[in-house]
């Protein structure tokens, strides 16, 4: 697995999207659905229209996988699901996953510390 530096930009009050998709998964699938969410973004999502990026987090106790994965719009995120390649995606994923929420939200507030560099 490669390791890039993160490009994410956040900024409010643009048409920008977040998925947020918390997947529950038994401990011993947890690597396994990872890398199908990992296959797919390199295979599927990375030339969908309007994809920005994906980061795919773990939980320490194995029981969670959580997709943050941004969009340009709602409706770049809209029609991707109803493309056949990502359907089959969203299908392979929940076969490994016990259960998933998806939520697509907006950045309402963004909060860092202060820095002395300005």
């Amino acid at each position: 697995m490669n390791t890039p530096i993160t490009t994410i930009t956040v900024d409010i009050g643009t048409e920008q999207v977040t998925l947020v998709n918390v997947f529950t998964v038994a401990p011993e699938r947890q690597i396994e659905l990872v890398e199908a969410l990992e296959e797919a973004t390199s295979e599927i999502f990375m030339s969908v229209p309007g994809f920005i990026s994906a980061n795919l987090h773990t939980s320490l106790d194995g029981t969670r996988v959580i997709n943050y994965a941004q969009w340009a719009s709602e409706k770049h995120y809209q029609d991707a699901l109803q493309r056949d390649d990502v359907r089959a995606h969203v299908g392979k994923a929940a076969a490994a996953a016990a259960k998933w929420d998806p939520t697509l939200v907006r950045v309402r507030s963004i909060h860092r510390p202060h820095s002395d560099k300005a």
